[in-house]
């Protein structure tokens, strides 16, 4: 990016034209740049805005596009056939360019003392409309608050995001220690945007999250859970994890992961996941969390010199660290998929043995958790490195299995029954035989009704 460092002697706003940054239309999706039109053919202001606009300012591919507009929310709906206003919290709408992909539309909010509207309802404060200048105010981080104008390609900057860009500088707008007060979760954002970046928190940021860290614990734990989510999937997690325990947040909201023995171990495997996210793979859930509490599965379970077997584990890891499960959030089938992830290591690293064993590891590799858990057992050998003969033993077997699926002529259509029920696996079960369906009992046959005699008759 050309250097604007010599602009920033001049009042806010900054309106940076088009030949002073490297930010063009031809690197936001055609799609978007039509709502775009379309809201300023309705007779309103519209404008990209937020990490899509940092993104393409630092040369990065943004991973959606937010607008920001003087239009309500039923206003913006009126302009387009299919578009959906949601939110209690934030009034948005989302206008869909296909099936699965939109774009958020958010009218400026006013910058509002909630007290001024506490008799309107909980959710008031959020939903004063105002300027573009009060909206810029209350965005969270002054990168975040740039503004990109399709109709002649330039960038508005009302609080120094594009200094702080140069700088490589994340900063709180406003008072960083009252910003962080009034949302903590704000302190686990900066984490994840300075991983990601590559940037440094000001000194003020720094020393506001290191105060405010304690009240963490009384934030929501559905945005945590889903903080956490992101953190496992943005390809930074590794230096999340570190700069939120710079910040002295990761004792306050995992203070199971807090111990530093657990750390060396944990960064290695969260370096792994963050390397195949950048390759583009998406790993499930289950092994994502897996790999962030896998430490403290292994010394509950004993899995590097236990004798217990993995079901023992299983039901083990549920009871033990239920609570924490709950605390955040997770849902129990997802919750079952993390402890069998888990309790199946110990097989994994140990196979062989014992003249049951040829029938046990078919039944094991063909289980329905057996490909998770040798996913995150690739990613605990490329962090160790240690079971590699372990695991190319297992990618053998399972390899041979499927030829032998492979390789099995299919029934003949009279005796096929593709039509039978197909029957999940209990998820509160680590391994067991798929339930058989029930007989019906059969019926009685019906009695017959006696013969009517003709009138007059006598019986026989």
């Amino acid at each position: 990016m050309i250097s604007v460092l010599s602009i920033f002697r001049k009042q806010y706003p900054i309106v940076l034209p088009a030949e002073r940054h490297v930010m063009s239309r031809g690197s936001i999706d055609p799609e978007v740049l039509e709502i775009l039109a379309r809201i300023r053919r309705g007779g309103y202001k519209a404008y990209l805005v937020g990490g899509c606009v940092r993104d393409l300012l630092l040369g990065k591919k943004p991973k959606d596009f937010d607008i920001a507009t003087e239009a309500r929310p039923r206003q913006v709906k009126q302009l387009f056939r299919r578009c959906y206003l949601i939110g209690r919290r934030f009034r948005l709408a989302h206008v869909y360019m296909s099936r699965d992909r939109f774009v958020e539309v958010a009218t400026f909010r006013a910058a509002v003392d909630p007290q001024e509207v506490q008799d309107a309802g909980r959710y008031a404060a959020n939903n004063v409309f105002g300027s573009i200048e009060e909206d810029a105010q209350r965005r969270d981080f002054t990168v975040n608050s740039l503004y990109f104008n399709s109709a002649d390609s330039t960038v508005i900057d009302y609080t120094g995001g594009l200094r702080d860009l140069e700088k490589k500088l994340l900063r709180s707008i406003g008072d960083p220690e009252t910003r962080f007060a009034d949302d903590p979760v704000r302190i686990i954002r900066a984490a994840r945007f300075c991983a990601q970046l590559d940037f440094q928190p000001s000194g003020a940021d720094l020393k506001a999250a290191k105060s405010c860290a304690p009240l963490i614990r009384e934030a929501n734990d559905q945005r945590l859970r889903e903080e956490l989510f992101k953190i496992l999937r943005c390809g930074a997690s590794e230096g999340t994890i570190r700069n939120l325990i710079r910040f002295g947040l990761l004792g306050e909201w995992l203070p199971e992961l807090a111990p530093k023995r657990y750390h060396e171990a944990l960064f290695a495997r969260l370096a792994v996941v963050d390397r195949r996210r950048a390759k583009g793979e998406d790993l499930p859930v289950c092994v994502l969390v897996t790999a962030l509490l896998y430490d403290l599965f292994a010394e509950a379970t004993g899995t590097d010199g236990g004798r217990q077997s993995f079901q023992e584990a299983f039901m083990l890891l549920k009871e033990r660290f239920g609570e924490m499960a709950a605390k955040m959030r997770l849902p129990r089938q997802e919750w079952d998929n993390i402890c069998n992830t888990a309790a199946r290591q110990m097989i994994l690293m140990r196979p062989g043995g014992g003249k049951n064993w040829k029938r046990f590891e078919k039944k094991f590799a063909g289980n329905a958790y057996f490909s998770q858990a040798m996913l995150f057992f690739e990613i605990l050998v490329e962090a160790t490195g240690e079971h590699a003969e372990q695991l190319a033993y297992w990618r053998r077997f399972a390899h041979t299995q499927g030829e032998a699926v492979d390789s099995k002529p299919a029934r003949p259509e009279a005796v096929r029954r593709d039509r039978e029920p197909v029957v999940k696996p209990r998820a509160d079960s680590a391994d067991e035989d798929a339930p058989k369906p029930k007989r019906r009992r059969p019926r009685r046959p019906r009695k017959k009704r006696p013969q009517e005699q003709p009138s007059g008759g006598a019986s026989a």
